[in-house]
């Protein structure tokens, strides 16, 4: 609400808002207001001032008030976070933006007077957007049309140079001349190629002018002028980007610099056009693209003493571009490869400070430099080898040898690398050395490092002596990870210790799973043959802290993760076992944990035996049916097929005391299946002379009238008791409680009573409309937790709306145990999620079992009235009782009042509806309409589509505004809606458009066909039931190929309940009660009138 200290005084236009609202709130409102996301301004009564609703970010939608006083002073509020009542936020800014803008709009514009300058400006944007739109296309530039045969050709002639980019890397340049006879300079290239962009004359001289008109490129040049545009754009935009000059055309104007990416589609053009090239030290030639080697000298000779020198000419004046992939060597261009070229300019950049490119290479440098760089450079120029160095190359294959020791717990290890008569000792490695000076070894470098890259994934360590491993884990990863890794490249040589440390037999781990029943918790045990149960708990510790490796008392390695083992890896893993779960060979664990195992090991294998129990366990939670439970007999030829098979589901969950979600599709039934379970729940015999405690039913507060109505019409014996009103009738309920079997409440009672609730013991919860508590941090979940009972279960047909937290959530309610904390029900993968779920979800959908289904399905759903709506409904029926008793009270006064009958009832059921209907300004709720809200919701959630009708037109719009107010598109369709346009809505819904359809029941209660629609709301009552059926057949007619659900909306203890008993006992009440229209109402006899009101 707006508080009085909200108050500020301004006039309400844009640099008042700015002022009072701060720049960044002002911005941000503005931003809000120009998207559209003021999604309604209304008005209040007596015009002091306005309600608004804004979007805002992540779907939230705040409420604004904006209130005026005779002062002009204003006040504001608003529900977000960033509002207080000195700074006013930027969705209130919005709002009055929203305002000012109206009041702009209602006030007249002055007259102006047009002057030359506003008249030619507007010439100018008339001629920008003409000129775009008559522009060329890409592929016609240049290119001669129809009307331009006798456009004269241009030469062409370009000139290309390299200039620095601020990077300092060198980039190609281009400028250009152009003309008919004489070729003219381009002076500003930039200019003139915006102009034949946007194809606009130019002038280059007296005698020259560019017209596109006259003149036409050659299609050689149109292209690479083309190409040239593009690189001028791609130049604009970085200078944008950067608010500078990507290049140095702002001191040349002659040049354009070409990009990389743009320069490889001009090569192929290169060879057609008329292009020099202007290099400093060669001079201008022709530009030519060549391939093969660079002509650059590289000699490897003897130096003087006992070294070697390398030498290359020609490699100071030559230009590597590595990003353009080309190299530019005495003036002549080359194209090679990019990483060739970036590593001889980096090669360049090493000799920048020499005196010379001459490199002279110490002896024991000399074979790794020809295998390394006389072998790379030979890749793209020519190198030189003298004979004397080339006469003593050898290269012989390489034998790679690991010779391996196991003495006193260590490893040791030596590597040789044997060329020949040549053997090298990399470990360690200062003795890598060829140990003969009179040749050079061309050793496989390759292999050596690829071999040297697997050793060194050991720890290994020097101590001087010997290269070794000391650490038992070290060991195990060497022997056996790393070594198979090396493969074919290396020989082993082991000692028998290191043999012997090496197990080869497989042992045959074998698991036994079982259940205790009686003390739910599931047992899993060991056994391997030839160890005894120390060294099997020991082993089992080494499974469960995740070791790949046993150490046997004989010192030997017994790999746990050899395919043996897998299996049992597997069970440990799915079980999440601890150390603490371990007692002996044995592990007991509660058996909640153990049900995930069902699809993963349901089959005994040759690993893991599953005992009798726990395979009679899983097996009647796959077939619920195993157990034949005795549906109670007042019910039984009530339940369809599928119902009786959730009995039997309920029931099985309950004989092993587990908690379940019933998941069925809306409109399957959850209800009658819950409340056979009760009835055979309550049918048992009492023990020990205790009575049992009741069945605790929590749904949403507009349901709980629904379960009672449910429950006195399929089981009449349960004594069922609604836990609602104000806190004195609770508390008056609460401390009576006793002989009861149903005891209902709704989520927001069950909070406020929880300190009640929380000390009672009940045999059984079923929280309807589980979705309430899929916020685990919410109240209401919170409350549900501290609830004491022997069974639970949860009816929702949307157990994830939005992620699997909500699952999570719920389960924790109802089958605390199932998962651990949140955060490792996060980390689960969603496969595992499934598994250990599906035996505890039961979700059955209309498709999967129409064949039970009838085609249509109708239920009543009472709501209760608002506390508001209540008491303005018992005053006006009050009132009304009074004025009809002294009606009929004089003779003949049924029929001389039978209009003013008509008038009161419609009243009543109007304020059933929304008191809005007739009472201006009632700011309250209507409890009818928050229920149609959450049947909106449930309906959305599960991808059904929706028609609802009313009797009321004006409560189609108050539907209307709730809709628009939550982003939800519709149609609506009233008597006012022409045919055409009816038509045209019918085939767009029927076509998937929206998924709800708002109808006025005398509009649109016949002649439509809206078979795509699955669900029909009868919002309010009819006196004729034959006129509802038609409303219901707009759905279910021909071409429906799903089960129609029909749904009546009742407001409890109130007229439209007897209307409804009045329209079940007169079945034919079109003909004995009444004629099509409210005006045949006085066919209803005085008898029916006082029982509609109770008089």
């Amino acid at each position: 609400m707006v508080r009085t200290g909200d108050v500020r005084e301004f006039a309400i236009n844009k640099q008042s808002i700015r002022e009072q609202c701060g720049p960044a709130a002002y911005m941000r409102g503005e931003a809000y207001f120009r998207s559209g996301q003021v999604a309604s301004v209304k008005k209040e009564q007596g015009g002091a001032g306005y309600r608004a609703i804004v979007k805002g970010s992540s779907r939230n939608r705040y409420e604004v008030e904006i209130a005026f006083d005779e002062d002009g002073e204003i006040a504001a509020s608003c529900e977000c976070a960033a509002f207080s009542p000195l700074t006013f936020c930027k969705h209130i800014a919005a709002v009055l933006l929203k305002l000012a803008d109206e009041e702009t709009e209602e006030q007249p514009a002055e007259n102006e007077v047009i002057s030359e300058k506003d008249a030619h400006l507007t010439k100018q944007v008339i001629f920008l957007f003409d000129r775009v739109l008559s522009r060329q296309t890409d592929s016609d530039l240049g290119s001669a049309e129809e009307d331009m045969m006798d456009a004269l050709p241009l030469e062409v002639e370009y000139s290309c140079k390299l200039v620095k980019s601020f990077s300092n890397k060198p980039m190609f340049a281009i400028s250009m001349k152009i003309g008919l006879s004489r070729l003219y300079i381009v002076q500003r290239i930039k200019d003139f190629l915006k102009h034949v962009e946007a194809g606009t004359s130019m002038t280059f001289a007296k005698h020259f002018s560019y017209d596109p008109s006259e003149h036409v490129f050659k299609e050689h040049d149109s292209r690479f002028i083309r190409l040239m545009i593009e690189a001028m754009n791609v130049e604009e935009i970085y200078k944008d980007l950067f608010h500078s000059f990507s290049s140095y055309s702002h001191r040349e104007e002659r040049i354009l610099m070409i990009p990389p990416a743009i320069w490889e589609e001009m090569l192929p053009l290169l060879e057609h056009l008329n292009i020099s090239f202007e290099d400093k030290n060669a001079g201008t030639h022709r530009m030519e693209m060549m391939e093969g080697a660079l002509p650059i000298s590289v000699q490897l000779n003897k130096a003087g003493g006992e070294g070697y020198q390398l030498e290359i000419e020609g490699l100071k004046n030559s230009t590597f571009m590595d990003n353009y992939g080309v190299a530019i060597v005495n003036g002549l261009l080359f194209k090679s490869d990019p990483a060739q070229l970036k590593r001889i300019s980096d090669l360049k950049k090493m000799f920048h400070y020499e005196k010379d490119t001459r490199l002279l290479i110490a002896p024991e440098q000399i074979e790794s430099f020809i295998d390394r760089v006389v072998r790379g450079l030979n890749q793209f120029v020519n190198v030189e080898i003298s004979p004397q160095i080339a006469d003593r190359i050898v290269n012989p294959p390489l034998n790679a040898r690991l010779h391996l020791d196991f003495e006193e717990e260590r490893l040791l290890a030596r590597l040789e690398y044997v060329y020949d008569d040549i053997v090298i000792s990399p470990l360690p490695q200062k003795a890598m050395k060829n140990a003969r000076e009179d040749v050079i070894l061309m050793r496989d470098l390759d292999r050596e490092n690829r071999i040297m890259a697997v050793i060194e994934r050991a720890s290994f360590k020097f101590n001087g002596k010997d290269v070794y491993l000391d650490q038992e884990e070290d060991v195990y990863d060497f022997l056996y990870d790393i070594l198979p890794q090396l493969g074919d490249d290396v020989e082993i040589y082991a000692t028998e210790s290191v043999k012997n440390v090496m197990r080869t037999v497989e042992y045959q781990p074998k698991a036994r799973l079982d259940v205790d029943i009686g003390t739910n918790w599931l047992e899993v045990s060991f056994d391997m043959e030839g160890m005894d149960e120390q060294e099997i708990q020991n082993l089992l510790r080494n499974l469960v802290e995740k070791k790949k490796y046993f150490r046997l008392p004989s010192g030997q390695f017994l790999s746990l993760e050899q395919e043996s083992f897998k299996e049992i890896n597997r069970l440990f893993e799915e079980l999440d076992l601890r150390k603490p779960d371990m007692n002996g060979n044995r592990i007991r664990m509660p058996a909640v944990r153990g049900f995930q195992l069902m699809d993963q090991f349901g089959k005994t294998s040759s690993g893991i035996q599953l005992g009798k129990t726990l395979r009679k366990l899983w097996d009647n939670l796959r077939n619920p049916d195993n157990l034949d439970f005795e549906v109670p007999t007042d019910m039984d030829p009530i339940l369809r097929d599928y119902q009786k098979y959730g009995f039997q589901w309920l029931k099985t969950l309950a004989h092993y005391r587990l908690g379940g979600i019933l998941a069925d599709d809306m409109g399957l039934g959850k209800t009658i299946q819950s409340i056979a379970y009760i009835v055979s729940e309550t049918a048992k015999p009492i023990e020990d002379g205790v009575a049992p405690s009741p069945v605790l039913i929590v749904s949403p507060a507009s349901l709980i009238y629904n379960w009672e109505r449910e429950c006195h019409k399929f089981a009449p014996e349960l004594r069922t008791v609604v836990a609602a009103g104000d806190r004195q009738e609770r508390s008056e309920l609460m401390s009576e409680m006793k002989d009861v079997d149903v005891w209902i409440t709704s989520y927001p009672l069950l909070r406020r009573d929880i300190e009640w609730y929380e000390k009672q013991n009940f045999r059984t919860l079923f929280l309807d409309e589980a979705q309430a508590i899929k916020n685990h941090a919410s109240l209401t979940s919170h409350a549900v937790r501290r609830l004491q009972a022997g069974q639970r279960f949860a009816l929702t047909g949307t157990p994830i709306e939005n992620s699997l937290d909500e699952l999570w959530s719920i389960f924790e309610a109802i089958f605390p145990g199932l998962f651990s904390g949140k955060k490792s029900f996060t980390d689960l993968p969603r496969e595992k999620i499934a598994r250990i779920v599906r035996p505890f979800i039961l979700r059955r959908l209309k498709s999967e079992v129409l064949k039970e289904l009838p085609d249509k399905i109708e239920s009543v759903q009472p709501s209760e009235l608002s506390t508001e709506q209540k008491k303005l409904y018992l005053a006006y029926l009050e009132k009304l009782q009074s004025d009809i008793v002294k009606d009929l009270a004089v003779e003949g006064g049924f029929q001389r009042n039978r209009m003013k009958i008509l008038a009161g009832l419609t009243r009543l059921r109007q304020l059933c509806c929304h008191p809005a209907l007739f009472l201006e300004g009632y700011e309250g709720t209507s409890g009818k309409l928050e229920q149609l809200l959450e049947i909106i919701e449930e309906c959305q959630g599960s991808s059904k589509r929706m028609l609802i009708f009313s009797q009321f037109t004006s409560m189609l719009d108050i539907i209307r505004q709730e809709l628009n107010g939550r982003d939800v598109p519709y149609f609506y369709l009233d008597g006012s809606t022409p045919s055409a346009k009816r038509l045209e809505m019918c085939d767009e819904f029927n076509g998937g458009a929206r998924d709800i359809f708002l109808i006025s029941l005398k509009a649109g209660g016949t002649g439509l066909n809206l078979t795509g629609a699955d669900t029909v709301v009868l919002y309010d009552l009819w006196w004729n039931p034959a006129v509802e059926q038609q409303a219901a057949d707009r759905a279910h007619r021909i071409g429906q190929k799903k089960v129609v659900q029909v749904i009546k909306l009742v407001a409890q203890g109130t007229i439209e309940e007897k209307m409804l008993e009045l329209q079940q006992r007169k079945k034919d009440l079109i003909d004995e009660v009444i004629q099509p229209g409210e005006a045949a109402l006085s066919t209803l006899s005085e008898d029916d009138i006082r029982e509609l009101l109770e008089i």
